[in-house]
């Protein structure tokens, strides 16, 4: 991760996350081509938790847990989410997960690297930048 140093930092979201864990994803070299350009990626703490929970369906427990902790070995930043997110996200409960990744975001005014169409016209929206492949 991070030796592209295009973008400087931004926040990432669990499906760059995913589909770089997932090497048969077919999203794989997008999300590896992402996070290479990064000079910092940052995830936002529920998106370690969804990481964790998707993984751990599709590959099982024990990958899950062993491919996520390389990420966190290899410097992925952890950004916890605050109470003022927690309010930010409150405001569709129906998006709640989606909007505390672009309330961290926009609170530490880094754009967001995403995979997903939909969480990338929520940023927008929401005035975050969004980096996608």
């Amino acid at each position: 991760m991070g030796s592209g140093a295009l973008a400087g930092a931004a926040v990432v979201d669990t499906s760059v996350l995913h589909a770089y864990l997932v090497e048969e994803d077919v999203l794989h070299p997008l999300a590896a081509g992402l996070l290479k350009a990064l000079e910092e990626p940052v995830a936002p703490s529920i998106v370690v938790h969804e990481l964790v929970w998707s993984l751990r369906r599709r590959l099982g427990p024990g990958a899950a847990g062993s491919r996520v902790g390389w990420l966190l070995a290899g410097g992925l930043r952890v950004e916890p989410v605050r109470l003022e997110d927690i309010w930010f996200a409150l405001r569709d409960p129906r998006r709640y997960e989606d909007l505390l990744v672009v309330s961290v975001a926009r609170r530490l005014g880094l754009p967001l690297a995403t995979l997903d169409e939909g969480m990338a016209r929520l940023a927008s929206r929401h005035g975050v930048e969004v980096l996608s492949a």
